[in-house]
């Protein structure tokens, strides 16, 4: 197969810039702030999870640990890359450690899994990566706000790009079935289809699966080109085992 492959980058780190914001308002007089940060460690969202603890430990550095005169106290917290792993660390930072903020999580189905809770407690978190559409937009919630953009947002763009720019009429979509994948997905599908185009095909491996072979295999042939939606190391191997 000829097709071409159009990519949706995941996980673009804005970590650095989070905090530029001064948090006089968090805790007492001089006391430190406490900061929790979601992050992931393991399994295939890992690579974006080291990117983000980076950014976040670099910037701190740079500042001597300190923001607005104020000590920042930073507590890492590995979510595993799933659901219930958000929620249970979520809880563990709120209630155990008593942070004034918390930054992360990593995935958008992470966020979504915290969303209640965080409204219940009235924890403020700043999203440098989860990009779920709805917490910003259909259930905007007044302690989410991201500095990253939603999942749909650039792929507005590339959904317009594949139609008018290159030319394309028939895609198919390969992409992870968690909500990420739908989300980018349904924002490429709905500008290209709104421009001329049309998606013919749609596959959602799970995360975890171990090889794509079975999938690539069932990619349909008459198709101009392929939108691949995934998630840290999984676009690597995607590709890699498509190529071959």
């Amino acid at each position: 197969m000829q097709h071409r492959i159009i990519r949706s980058l995941f996980f673009a780190v804005a970590a650095g810039g989070v905090l530029a914001t001064p948090l006089c308002a968090f805790g007492q007089g001089g006391d430190p702030i406490r900061v929790g940060f979601l992050t992931v460690r393991t399994g295939p969202l890992a690579a974006g999870g080291k990117q983000m603890e980076e950014g976040i430990l670099l910037f701190l550095k740079e500042r001597n640990n300190t923001i607005a005169g104020r000590k920042v106290e930073l507590l890492i917290a590995d979510t595993g890359g799933n659901p219930a792993g958000a929620r249970t660390k979520t809880q563990e930072l709120v209630e155990r450690n008593r942070v004034h903020v918390i930054i992360g999580p990593l995935a958008a189905f992470e966020a979504i899994a915290i969303d209640d809770y965080i409204r219940q407690t009235k924890t403020p978190v700043v999203s440098c990566s989860a990009a779920a559409e709805d917490l910003t937009q259909r259930k905007a919630s007044p302690w989410f706000v991201r500095s990253a953009a939603s999942s749909a947002q650039p792929n507005h763009a590339l959904g317009d790009y594949a139609a008018k720019t290159l030319g394309y009429k028939r895609v198919a979509i390969i992409a992870d079935d968690f909500a990420y994948g739908h989300e980018t997905a349904a924002g490429f599908q709905r500008v290209f289809e709104d421009a001329g185009g049309k998606v013919v095909q749609k596959l959602w491996p799970p995360l975890n699966v171990p090889d794509y072979g079975t999938y690539i295999a069932q990619i349909k042939t008459n198709v101009d080109a392929v939108y691949a939606g995934f998630a840290g190391a999984n676009g690597f191997r995607f590709l890699k085992q498509y190529r071959e």
